[in-house]
């Protein structure tokens, strides 16, 4: 336990040095980093694929853990990575050379891929080896990546017109799923409307049959998000943002043609009013940039499960900065992967708007994986201040489900 006692002699000086009145958390981030360096080693790396998501545990040479949540879609084919290709290549390293860990484990990926399972499982790694940081250090992941903004986060419902049984919701059935969240105390809701999964540009359009039951079902006082997921050229996008606006006075346009159509993805924005967001599936700051320069989104949406993690998050934070870009995170998972985001979020500049999740009952089962779920109240959730992202696993219960 030599490297504990030391973390903890360091923090003891730091808090002389800053003065009496001042925490630990007065000092630098950087200084402390610089300060531990060499203090920690990467002894073990595991991925667990359990139901419905992917967590991934670091454990550094004196036996503490960091767990971060990896990208779900890859299931046990991105546990398989991890364990199969990465876990060896950061063994040994310094828990605190963020950058290097971060850029050895991407140009080993690179040729995989600038996206997909690859980013995944490295998005796991990364957000793990932030919680093991702050856990090792005593200090909130938010302190250790340049401190916070906000101390709570404002959050908005979200469904998907899928039912997940290769059918849809009627316009009745999305009203009143829509109801429920508001009944929950979520002010803004989203409806992920499945275009893409009945066709390009579908004869019989859902859209503007739901989105009308919807705003007639929870009336002029919570602001609506549209995401038809990719599913409409240039010109029905443009017509049916165009009627969204009016009719029905959407607060967010997302996803409306594929990911990947930059120009097209411009030319929706440069003719809507409404506000225009994209970036669910980007996996890199490049790609980031790409966005905001060629799609010429007004809001961005990052994924701390597939865009590589925290630190490559915060890149892409910078260039939201820099282009004057909003950030709503896209966070369909209730537990690791919302608590990294709450940390990633409170230190954004441009995140002050309210941020994706999918509600308490969907994915409930998650949290038979913690010792206690992440508290919310009113649609609300405050950015947690224990050590690392602030959730305890049972590691015992993980190991038990995963798929082998």
């Amino acid at each position: 336990m030599r490297h504990a006692f030391e973390r903890r002699r360091f923090l003891t000086r730091a808090i002389a040095m800053a003065g009496g009145g001042l925490a630990a958390a007065a000092t630098p981030w950087s200084a402390l980093f610089a300060a531990n360096v060499g203090q920690a080693k990467i002894a073990e790396i595991r991925a667990y694929a359990v139901p419905k998501a992917v967590f991934v545990q670091v454990i550094s040479d004196d036996g503490t853990s960091g767990w971060g949540e990896a990208g779900h879609e890859g299931g046990a084919d991105s546990a398989r990575l991890v364990n199969g290709r990465f876990d060896k290549l950061l063994e040994g390293t310094d828990v605190f050379n963020a950058e290097a860990a971060w850029d050895r484990v991407y140009f080993e990926a690179d040729e995989l891929g600038p996206g997909g399972l690859a980013a995944y499982a490295m998005s796991g790694i990364d957000n793990a080896l932030w919680d093991l940081r702050g856990k090792l250090l005593g200090l909130p992941v938010w302190r250790l990546i340049g401190g916070k903004f906000r101390d709570e986060i404002e959050l908005y419902g979200s469904f998907s017109r899928d039912n997940g049984e290769g059918g849809f919701l009627t316009p009745a059935q999305c009203a009143a799923r829509a109801e429920s969240l508001a009944a929950l105390g979520f002010k803004t809701i989203k409806v992920r409307m499945a275009i893409r999964e009945e066709g390009r540009d579908p004869a019989d359009d859902p859209m503007l049959p739901c989105m009308r039951a919807i705003r007639r079902a929870v009336g002029d006082g919570i602001a609506l998000y549209a995401d038809p997921n990719e599913g409409y050229s240039v010109a029905r996008a443009i017509r049916v943002g165009r009627q969204l606006e009016d009719e029905i006075n959407i607060k967010v346009f997302e996803s409306p043609v594929a990911a990947f159509n930059l120009d097209g993805l411009g030319q929706v924005a440069d003719a809507l009013d409404v506000e225009v967001a994209s970036g669910e599936l980007l996996a890199t700051r490049w790609q980031f940039r790409d966005l905001i320069t060629r799609g010429r989104v007004d809001v961005i949406n990052p994924d701390l499960a597939v865009l590589g993690g925290i630190t490559e998050g915060k890149k892409v934070a910078a260039l939201a900065e820099a282009f004057d870009r909003g950030i709503a995170v896209h966070n369909a998972r209730p537990t690791l992967l919302t608590a990294a985001h709450l940390h990633y979020l409170a230190g954004c500049r441009t995140a002050a708007r309210p941020q994706e999740h999918p509600g308490p009952e969907r994915l409930k089962e998650l949290w038979r994986f913690f010792e206690a779920p992440l508290p919310w109240s009113n649609a609300r959730m405050r950015v947690p201040d224990a050590p690392g992202i602030g959730l305890t696993v049972d590691e015992a219960a993980v190991r038990r489900e995963a798929e082998a």
